[in-house]
């Protein structure tokens, strides 16, 4: 089984930069890659999760895609979580709703005669919200009716290991709490892979029998932070599940520019819009 984890591409209605990259993903993951699957581990559309535009428009876009397509949601798709949420956007039952009904489910489970799939909406984990309550229900039920010595892979848009030893000014994965009863609960399965977006880094570091593995952005680039390892560079993820092993390589896209974020003017400019007039 051949499955293209994708992530970040910030996409929008306007077009521009992310949305040409774009265009190369899909037609090198359609014509090339030929996937069996493709995971999209969120950060699907720009940065406001309250632009319905944008949301409509990376909907169009994913349906690019030949392969079949699941897709979890990030930060800039329905907000985040607790205090220190980028912008001040936090996950709403609202934001929540209007993402499921353009691109189906936060949460889902995807069986395989090689794997099992499970994806998650990180930005629910510590938001308190009765979905947040839900999807833990759903996921230990769905935890307890898994096959037995088949493998599991795990996919959301944050990172569930710490990230960083010390804070760096913004939430960069689930944090302790969902963490441990999430490896907690997972430890009751065949877990063998986590896959996750956020960091616009590609790393595979491995947890034991599990590897873990970030996403790069195909969108831009993110600033440059030592805090954070990680090769820093536009592209995917291509896994291979077979005869029960796991195993992940980062992929280029051919004709894609290393773009980083100052090569995108909308960013600054939505940014102002924000900060100033609102979105």
């Amino acid at each position: 089984m051949k499955i293209a984890q994708i992530s970040d591409t910030h996409l929008t209605a306007a077009d521009g930069p992310t949305v040409d990259g774009f265009r190369l993903l899909a037609h090198h993951l359609n014509t090339e890659v030929r996937p069996d699957l493709v995971v999209h581990t969120g950060d699907i559309q720009f940065l406001h999760p309250d632009v319905a535009e944008d949301r409509a428009r990376s909907r169009e876009l994913l349906d690019l895609i030949e392969a079949p397509l699941l897709v979890v949601p990030g930060n800039h798709d329905v907000g985040m979580p607790g205090l220190g949420a980028w912008a001040g956007l936090v996950t709403t039952d609202e934001r929540v709703a209007a993402h499921e009904a353009v691109f189906g489910p936060d949460h889902w489970r995807h069986d395989s005669d090689e794997a099992t799939l499970l994806g998650i909406d990180s930005e629910l984990l510590g938001s308190g919200l009765q979905r947040e309550a839900d999807q833990w229900r759903w996921l230990e039920q769905t935890v307890g009716e898994l096959r037995p010595g088949v493998p599991v892979l795990l996919f959301l848009h944050k990172p569930v290991w710490q990230v960083t030893e010390e804070p760096v000014g913004y939430q960069t994965d689930i944090g302790p709490v969902a963490r441990d009863r999430l490896l907690a609960l997972l430890a009751r399965t065949e877990l063998r892979a986590v896959g996750c977006g956020h960091l616009h880094r590609y790393r595979a570091v491995p947890r034991g029998t599990v590897i873990e593995v970030w996403a790069p952005a195909t969108a831009y680039l993110s600033a440059e932070d030592d805090r954070i390892e990680g090769r820093h560079e536009l592209g995917f993820v291509e896994w291979v599940v077979a005869e029960g092993a796991v195993s992940a390589e980062f992929r280029t896209v051919p004709g894609m520019p290393q773009l980083h974020s100052a090569d995108v003017p909308a960013i600054a400019e939505t940014i102002e819009a924000m900060t100033g007039a609102g979105v």
